[in-house]
């Protein structure tokens, strides 16, 4: 604990029987929408059954059995909007339209990943965008919002802003959220935490941004520094934690998990730290050898693999760990499913406008500033999609 842990505020997370009832709400609400959308009650059902043997498949594999409610928020991971809002409503229909097509539905992404600067005071092991970092900046704030839009037309549930680091754009950030709409999609921030005062939080939060997906790779002070390139990275990630919490934003800790952090012992004081410091959830992300580690030997093997599905299974399921973050780990669904990138349910925008399968799936396939969504997609279907699994 720091000398400011009496800021941190316990979050409240939904688990056991309160998680279950929370579940029949959710299905009691994608009924309502799919029988008010489908023309005939016949289709609704089937599409709604289709879809909940794909949930299960995803629950079972994920250990989706936490939500997090932080103030009037509900929340079940960064890749699913807030329950109860429109931005849940487009992805429940982009979801049951990909069973029984919804008729003059325009199907949309789950996700877009959209790295709007170069810019970046970190030098991060990991940086995916790392060929491409502090050139020169070729999308203005009006080229984002332009991305933004078409993406939001055919119906985007969530909008990660990425980098680079997002803030170094701070008033064309908050520009960009402006002309966006906030309420269509959910707009979350990935970002180091770089001066995340309490004012630039307070404004995201006005902003319309939901939460931050702030990086944080070790527990350790020192080993975080290391790994990010500069020294006070780790004091800067927690300072950010305490400012966007205060501003009523969500918080999750996004893990890169490379080979030696991968040990129940480092697992789990990653685990306390977060609940410490009143972090409700916390992202799993597996290395790629792409951008700085590229042609390193990076990718987890069999061994670490499993201790992170061993953890994440007994943090999600365990009555012991109730009380503890909600854990996402995609990884372990692509493994068993395939991959939903490449159009599919995500894809990536980079600094340049240029779509690709996913941040670490990078093969350009059409601009998104200039070109047609549309056919980006056709070519990452036919050209790329993920290089570690099946598209799907």
């Amino acid at each position: 604990m720091t000398a400011n842990a009496s800021f941190y505020r316990r979050p409240n997370i939904i688990s056991g029987w309160n998680y279950k009832l929370l579940e029949l709400t959710m299905l009691r609400e994608m009924a309502r929408i799919a029988f008010r959308t489908y023309p005939q009650r016949r289709l609704a059902w089937q599409a709604l059954c289709q879809h909940l043997a794909v949930h299960l498949a995803y629950k079972r594999a994920c250990h989706l059995t936490k939500a997090v409610r932080v103030g009037e928020q509900t929340l079940l991971q960064m890749t699913f909007p807030r329950l109860g809002t429109e931005a849940m409503e487009v992805l429940v229909k982009n979801e049951l339209h990909r069973q029984i097509p919804i008729p003059n539905h325009r199907p949309g992404l789950n996700v877009l990943v959209l790295a709007i600067t170069k810019k970046c005071s970190l030098q991060c092991a990991h940086c995916f965008e790392w060929d491409n970092l502090n050139g020169r900046e070729q999308l203005s704030a009006n080229d984002v919002v332009t991305i933004i839009r078409k993406f939001q037309a055919d119906g985007v549930a969530t909008i990660e802003l990425s980098g680079g680091e997002p803030l170094n754009r701070f008033d064309d950030l908050l520009h960009i959220l402006q002309e966006s709409n906030t309420k269509h999609s959910d707009f979350w921030l990935l970002t180091s935490g770089y001066r995340l005062t309490p004012q630039r939080a307070q404004a995201l939060a006005m902003a319309g941004v939901v939460g931050l997906g702030l990086s944080l790779d070790h527990w350790d002070a020192a080993e975080h520094d290391r790994f990010r390139g500069l020294t006070g990275s780790f004091e800067w990630a927690r300072q950010a934690a305490q400012n966007a919490q205060a501003a009523g934003l969500v918080v999750c800790l996004t893990l890169t998990a490379v080979r030696e952090f991968c040990t129940p012992e480092n697992l789990w004081a990653y685990a306390r730290l977060a609940q410490d410091w009143g972090v409700p959830m916390i992202r799993i992300l597996e290395p790629r050898a792409v951008g700085h580690f590229a042609g390193q030997e990076v990718e987890l093997r069999a061994t670490e693999i499993s201790i992170l599905e061993e953890f994440v299974q007994k943090i999600q399921q365990n009555p012991a760990y109730r009380d503890y973050p909600a854990v996402d780990y995609y990884a372990a669904y692509q493994r068993q499913a395939g991959c939903s990138g490449a159009g599919k349910r995500f894809l990536y925008v980079d600094t340049d406008g240029d779509m690709h399968a996913c941040p670490f799936c990078q093969n350009k396939c059409g601009s998104a500033l200039c070109g047609s969504i549309e056919a980006g997609i056709a070519n990452m279907q036919k050209a790329s999609g993920c290089h570690a699994y099946e598209t799907v």
